[in-house]
């Protein structure tokens, strides 16, 4: 009976330190709320993920997922990713290079008849070096697409092989951040892969991650189906109120370009993400080879890898990054491999600040929760 005692001393030592570990967690969490409230003041409708070591530390909702019936966001919530979506682009392909179907340095016009631009290459694409004008340029000029017509991804490859235009630059010589690339890539997966790319994306990527939710927007489909569904607002400064992004005249660009995928149009929710770094880190979608190409620069795109941009910094370390801005949308996905935090915003109503300002106000205080722990 003699250790008694310091068996009581261990025992209430433990339950010290742990009562400790959740108070400062609790602080930790009401930091994290109590920016993003003051952002949600300010004008930001969206969902805070932050997690650690695979653990949830903090979700958020703050708004509305429909701003007529006031319904209330929740985790399950799920937003188009815009530019966010380029990573599963991305990773597809990686997929289908590791199937032995293609390789980096395969030229487009290899994959796709006709192709204008014999010296184009996959990974010219995949690292934005490919010199290709922009898509939506293209579009939005009424001498290129008559406007009650939808457009799909193989619409803007029939209008580059109709128009032939002149390359930005020389294809490998500059990086230029480019969303044509990524279409051109989402019709390659579907050529080599034979499926669609919703359906392709949805058996390869979300179901063996677990993303329940997620999906690849299809423009015959209804939202409706999905109900629990982020839609797109902006502010209308003359009304002083929000309205639908359909309804708004800078945006309607949304009604003849919305059949196009794979630069954008993947929705998910912050839980469906949190699964997909998951999948990531651990190697369940591709080789811990292929992961390394993907979150590897070059020369030439010295901060962009594969669908991912690529950060070296004294406060975060590796930060693997990426920002997406659609109509009604503005979205941010911080990975930092090193520590393994994630940190995720999803805004449904384009708040500004959405990336720069609310990241960095979060990011602040997670980096300071790191140092003290």
């Amino acid at each position: 009976m003699k250790n008694q005692p310091l068996k009581n001393r261990t025992v209430g030592l433990l339950l010290f330190f742990g009562l400790l570990s959740l108070i400062v967690r609790g602080q930790f969490i009401k930091k994290i709320d109590s920016v993003a409230l003051v952002h949600h003041n300010k004008g930001f409708n969206g969902n805070v993920l932050f997690s650690s070591n695979d653990s949830i530390v903090f979700t958020g909702n703050y708004g509305y997922s429909d701003f007529s019936n006031k319904k209330a966001l929740n985790d399950s919530t799920i937003f188009e990713l815009a530019s966010v979506s380029k990573q599963f682009t991305a990773l597809a392909i990686v997929q289908l290079k590791e199937k032995g179907l293609l390789e980096y340095s395969t030229k487009v016009s290899e994959i796709i008849i006709n192709f204008p631009y014999d010296i184009i290459t996959i990974e010219h694409l995949l690292r934005h070096q490919s010199g290709l004008p922009d898509y939506q340029d293209i579009f939005y000029n009424k001498k290129y697409w008559k406007r009650n017509k939808i457009a799909y991804n193989q619409d803007v490859i029939d209008v580059l092989v109709k128009l032939k235009l002149d390359l930005v630059f020389k294809p490998g010589s500059q990086y230029d951040y480019n969303n044509t690339g990524y279409v051109i890539l989402t019709s390659i997966i579907e050529k080599l892969s034979g499926q669609s790319f919703k359906s392709y994306v949805h058996k390869n990527i979300f179901e063996p991650s677990g993303m329940s939710t997620a999906y690849v927007y299809g423009i015959s489909e209804n939202h409706q189906t999905h109900l629990n569904i982020a839609k797109g607002y902006t502010y209308n400064d003359r009304q002083d109120k929000y309205q639908k992004v359909e309804n708004d005249k800078r945006h309607r660009h949304i009604h003849w370009m919305n059949g196009i995928v794979g630069d954008r149009g993947i929705y998910a929710s912050i839980l469906d993400l949190e699964k997909w770094k998951r999948a990531l880190r651990y190697n369940k979608l591709i080789t811990e080879e292929g992961k390394s190409d993907m979150l590897t620069v070059d020369t030439i795109s010295s901060k962009y890898g594969f669908g991912f941009a690529i950060y070296e910094t004294e406060s975060k370390g590796r930060w693997v990054y990426h920002n997406g801005s659609w109509s009604g949308y503005k979205t941010s996905a911080i990975y930092l491999p090193e520590s393994n935090e994630y940190l995720i915003i999803l805004s449904n109503n384009r708040y500004k600040e959405t990336y720069n300002k609310l990241e960095e106000d979060l990011y602040r205080i997670i980096l300071k929760n790191t140092k003290r722990n």
